[in-house]
Order: structure tokens, then sequence, then C-alpha cells
């Protein structure tokens, strides 16, 4: 399968930007799930990610470069991400930590944050998934979508009153000696 860029549509005087997480896709541009009957061994190991940035209050559009690993941490996996983040003026290193809880099955896993706070479930058993996370006042709603055994992608609406973003990750796996 290809990973097709992902394009924005900035209408010419629009003081907000259109992106894939608020728009109608073609058909054709979906790609379709691909299921993952063992989350644990399909998320383990090292991705190179890529992220765009929607930043919908402020209409600016970013994007983050860097590579994820997901590791053995007791009975969790450990998620670590890396990378350099422009964001506007900004240019910098951004990191970010996650636990997958497997303790309800290979096929579900209950992600937290860093600091062990539960975020929200994920299961790609039909190759996609849907998490939502009330962070109140603002709701964080996700898509997760499975694309083969070497590619995977994330976004993320993020709204309410305090925040006003989204994110398109897309992941590609790393080979085993560059991890």
């Amino acid at each position: 399968m290809t990973l097709r860029p992902i394009s924005l549509e900035v209408p010419f005087g629009s003081s907000r930007i259109s992106s894939p997480i608020n728009r109608i896709p073609d058909p054709e541009d979906v790609p379709l799930p691909w299921p993952v009957p063992d989350l644990e061994q399909f998320l383990s190991g090292g991705w190179s990610m890529d992220r765009l940035v929607i930043d919908h209050a402020r209409t600016t559009i970013g994007r983050l470069r860097g590579k994820a690993i997901f590791r053995p941490s007791g009975p969790d996996l450990l998620y670590e991400e890396a990378g350099t983040l422009i964001l506007g003026g900004h240019r910098g290193q951004a990191r970010q930590t996650y636990r997958y809880d497997f303790s309800e099955g290979e096929g579900r896993a209950l992600v937290r944050f860093g600091d062990g706070r539960p975020f929200h479930h994920l299961d790609l058993s039909t190759g996609q998934d849907r998490p939502r996370h009330a962070c109140p006042p603002d709701l964080y709603e996700g898509i997760f979508l499975a694309l083969g055994p070497c590619a995977w992608r994330t976004e993320w609406k993020v709204a309410g009153p305090r925040k006003d973003y989204g994110l398109v990750t897309t992941y590609t796996r790393q080979a085993a000696q560059s991890v």
C-alpha cells in the first residue's frame, strides 16, 4: 500500500483551516483497515513518525517528524516518541511517553499517560478504533487505523473552550537494525 501525502485546504479569506480531521474524504482516498489480532505484537518495535499539527485557534500548521518505539516495560509496552517540531516560529525537540497496558488481553490495551493516569482504550482487532478522552472542559476524539503490518495512522481532534487543534500521525515500521 502506498501512503499518500496529507494535503490541507486553506480557503481564501478563511479564518479556519480545513483539514483531514474535519472534512469528508473521497472514498478512494480512504484506506481499508487491516485487522490486528495481537495488538502488542503489532506495535512492538521502532516506527518512523510524521505528524501534522493543525492549530485551529491560531490558524497555524506545523509538523513533527521523528521516531517512536514500543519496548517492553514489565507487563506493559512503553511508548516513547521524540522528534523535531516546527510550529509557527517555534522549532525544537518534542517528546512524549505513554504506557500500553495489555491486562485485558492481547487484542486490547489501556493507554496510560506517562504518569499512569488512564488516557483511552485501544482495540485494533477490526483494524480501526475511535477512542475518546474527556479532559474537561475539552474533548479528545481519535481515529486509529491499521494500514498493514508496517503502517498505521492516528487522527486526533481536540476541541473545547481551552483547546482547538488536530493531529494526524502516520507511523511506518523501521527496519530492525535502525531501531
